[in-house]
């Protein structure tokens, strides 16, 4: 599992351990259980915080999004 320290962007699986959709946001807080909280930069639910399991979380780095769209 990945181990995010606040201030890290990540996006959001579509399901645990699934592909990344275009939901982006900001760690703000760690919490117990391999909980984090995550300020939501864009999407429906921008500019709120979510709590999410790190299994539906996914590093930026590792997010290859193909700008391109048809």
């Amino acid at each position: 599992m990945y181990l995010f320290e606040r201030g890290d962007i990540v996006y959001i699986r579509d399901f645990p351990m699934g592909k990344p959709t275009r939901i982006k946001g900001k760690v703000v807080g760690v919490l117990p259980n391999d909980f984090y909280n995550i300020l939501l930069t864009n999407g429906m639910n921008a500019d709120t915080i979510r709590r999410y399991k790190s299994f539906k979380l996914i590093d930026e780095r590792d997010v290859y999004i193909d700008l391109e769209e048809n």
